[in-house]
């Protein structure tokens, strides 16, 4: 899946059961309202299993205020739905910043330094810990 408007963009793909999105550019509620509806439908497609997130937006600028509402309604539906783990790769101080901010209202009780990383390798080894981990505790 992919989504592009001419601020930024989107695609989204999965790795097991690890939901990945990779972002670009500015992050509008537009490009939010897409990536919310393909997620949706990869959520359906993992059949109630546990999963992990991963933002894969090192490219990423920003995110307008109008997209942070929208971000946190994303979260919400995410722990709704198993999500055990996120990690974000971003290196802008605003969307770092952004994204603290975010996950806060949300309530998201995260570590945000823990699951912050600046590539995508990285992001993927701590999910795949941190995702078996949690996994056992379910047992």
């Amino acid at each position: 899946m992919g989504f592009k408007n001419k601020y930024g963009q989107v695609s989204l793909y999965t790795e097991n059961n690890v939901v990945i999105a990779h972002f670009s550019g500015y992050i509008t509620s537009g490009l939010l309202r897409a990536f919310k509806i393909e997620l949706c439908e990869k959520i359906k497609s993992l059949k109630n299993q546990p999963w992990a997130y991963i933002s894969d937006s090192f490219d990423v600028l920003a995110a307008t205020p109008e997209a942070e509402k929208e971000m946190i309604d994303i979260s919400h539906l995410m722990k709704a739905n198993n999500c055990l783990s996120s990690a974000f790769v971003l290196t802008s101080a605003i969307a770092i910043n952004q994204m603290k901010r975010i996950l806060e209202c949300a309530k998201r009780n995260v570590n945000f330094s823990e699951c912050l990383f600046t590539n995508l390798d990285s992001a993927k080894q701590f999910i795949s810990h941190n995702l078996k981990s949690k996994q056992g505790q379910l047992i």
